[in-house]
């Protein structure tokens, strides 16, 4: 991997990019470097002009924590949401986010898992259990080899609440649809993720709503993306700036493959 690379944010830059976000920056950049000037500082002005113009094209900004705090700044300010993201009818990757056929209390299900011996307290931090962790990620590895459709065949195989899947591709993107008809969407990193972890709890849970509900919650301690192994990178609910129709609403945590363009978990809010 180069220096370049290295600096590279993928999930901030391209069609991720949010333009008033960059534009700040830069004016930010600007600002600076001309006190820098006014100080009869010129080298020194010229070369923080510079080198923060190829930080923001590499990164998306160069104020640091800057698609940590943005969304939130802009969600309490009264300017027009569509001022700050693009007004897009609702794609694909807004539909059905897991495989489990019913939603289970958190807490439940987090208490089976410990209870289980799935997940496991260290140093303040849950962490899944490597007697589970190895044969989750292998069997990951096994179903991201196979193609959507490949993928499709295997949930409706494995899960007893489906008796049909298909596939779409669309955009470079990938999902399984579940159920007859047009069915539900779920992206084909969550779907590569919850089924390898339901075919592994067989070994530790009997109740089959509660085994498709930890698979669900298991997804939360990913950190490379099971369909391509890119890292995950936490960013909000909306990829940069706004989205939101409530001004005071605070855009969600979550987990997402930058290289795939799927969101993997969602934190919840918590309020």
């Amino acid at each position: 991997m180069s220096a370049l690379d290295a600096l590279r944010g993928p999930e901030h830059t391209g069609s991720n990019r949010c333009w008033p976000c960059t534009a700040l920056n830069l004016l930010l950049v600007g600002a600076f470097a001309c006190w820098l000037r006014f100080r009869d500082r010129r080298v020194l002005g010229t070369l923080v002009a510079a080198g923060g113009v190829a930080v923001v094209y590499l990164r998306g900004y160069v104020v640091p924590y800057t698609p940590a705090f943005a969304p939130k700044l802009v969600a309490a300010s009264p300017l027009p949401n569509e001022w700050f993201h693009d007004e897009r009818s609702p794609q694909p990757a807004d539909g059905k986010s897991s495989l489990a056929a019913t939603d289970l209390d958190g807490e439940t299900v987090l208490q089976e898992l410990v209870t289980a011996g799935v997940v496991e307290a260290v140093d303040d931090r849950l962490l899944v259990a490597e007697d589970v962790d190895g044969p989750w990620h292998e069997e990951m590895r096994s179903l991201a080899a196979l193609s959507v459709d490949g993928l499709a065949r295997e949930i409706a195989r494995s899960l007893p609440h489906v008796d049909e899947t298909d596939s779409l591709v669309a955009e470079g993107r990938s999902w399984v649809v579940v159920g007859p008809g047009e069915g539900e969407l779920v992206a084909r990193p969550v779907a590569v993720a919850e089924l390898a972890a339901y075919r592994v709890l067989a070994d530790y849970l009997d109740d089959e709503s509660i085994r498709l509900a930890a698979a669900r919650a298991l997804r939360m301690f990913l950190e490379e993306c099971p369909a391509c192994g890119t890292g995950l990178v936490e960013t909000s609910e909306v990829s940069c700036c706004g989205g939101y129709a409530k001004p005071r609403q605070t855009p969600d945590e979550v987990l997402a493959c930058p290289n795939c363009d799927q969101r993997l978990y969602t934190f919840p809010s918590g309020e």
